[in-house]
């Protein structure tokens, strides 16, 4: 029994474009190719027998397209996932991934390109196209700069700015930070001073947010 390839686009007249594509380079001599614009029946066009789903996620809501990898993953966990969509949107791309697709292409995306994809897929790997790579790439040096940038400003507080730092965030005012530490309030306002500009916040409800979020108090 041959496997299957599924495929899903919001366009019927898409739909069968992309049969006559994949039959025309070949992969009905070894898949069985159906497609559907119908969200519904392509769900319950996914069996045990299906190898891969090609999905063109343009115009389906976002959450429903989030949600269709795993709904399709628990009818088939051997299933490999290719997401088609328009742009690469770095948040969005890494929750795909994180639901168990195996490709993600966009609009750069050519023929050649697509069945490279695909037979890379087909073979158990993943595939990425470069604009996809670049925009990962662009997000993990950036949260890579934000990480520096939280531990040099942490590092830029002395131990007594973390001391007042840590009243702080546990609610104390100043006349309460100073008796506990036993200096003047005037040094505690100082401190306070000293702390929202090194951390880059304005008032004390964002420094107390913004060391709680980054964990920089227990």
């Amino acid at each position: 029994m041959k496997k299957e390839i599924i495929f899903y686009d919001n366009h019927f007249l898409s739909v069968e474009a992309f049969q006559c594509f994949l039959e025309k380079n070949g992969y009905h001599k070894n898949f069985a190719c159906h497609g559907t614009g119908d969200a519904n029946e392509f769900e319950n066009l996914i069996s045990k027998k299906t190898s891969v789903a090609i999905i063109n996620i343009c115009g389906m809501p976002t959450t429903e397209a989030l949600e269709l990898p795993e709904k399709l993953l628990a009818i088939n966990p051997q299933l490999r996932i290719i997401i088609i969509s328009a742009d690469p949107e770095v948040k969005m791309i890494k929750k795909f991934f994180e639901k168990g697709i195996k490709s993600f292409l966009t609009k750069t995306t050519d023929r050649q390109e697509f069945i490279h994809a695909l037979e890379e897929v087909i073979a158990g790997k993943v595939y990425l196209t470069d604009d996809t790579k670049n925009a990962l790439y662009n997000f993990i040096c950036n949260t890579e700069h934000m990480e520096e940038k939280k531990l040099s400003r942490l590092e830029a507080l002395t131990s007594r700015e973390k001391e007042v730092l840590q009243h702080i965030c546990e609610g104390l005012r100043t006349k309460e930070i100073a008796d506990e530490l036993f200096i003047s309030t005037h040094t505690v306002e100082s401190h306070r001073r000293n702390i929202m500009q090194k951390l880059e916040v304005r008032n004390t409800s964002m420094l107390v947010k913004y060391a709680m979020s980054n964990n920089l108090v227990n």
